[in-house]
């Protein structure tokens, strides 16, 4: 996964969907942390993104999910880790 990982950030990087090295890092580290601990989210994020929602939409499912402001830390955690994951599709 590091090969695919880091062609991804390479590929994000080039095409602006995540800028600069911290953001980069952020976002890696969110989809390894998800998949590391909570794999049936990661398979679902992906099973989503491959079947070609944006990140808008992966928002709008969260938002319905949780709310507006329940669980904000892990929301976020699945968004970068969909910006991550999204730049390696395209990869």
């Amino acid at each position: 996964m590091a090969v695919v990982v880091n062609a991804a950030a390479e590929l994000m990087m080039a095409k602006n969907w995540i800028t600069g090295p911290l953001a980069r890092a952020i976002a890696q580290q969110s989809a390894e942390w998800l998949d590391a601990n909570y794999p049936f989210i990661f398979d679902a994020l992906l099973q989503e993104l491959d079947a070609g929602h944006s990140i808008d939409d992966i928002r709008r499912i969260l938002r319905r999910t949780f709310g507006n402001d329940l669980r904000d830390a892990f929301v976020l955690r699945i968004l970068q880790a969909a910006e991550h994951m999204k730049g390696e599709m395209q990869s």
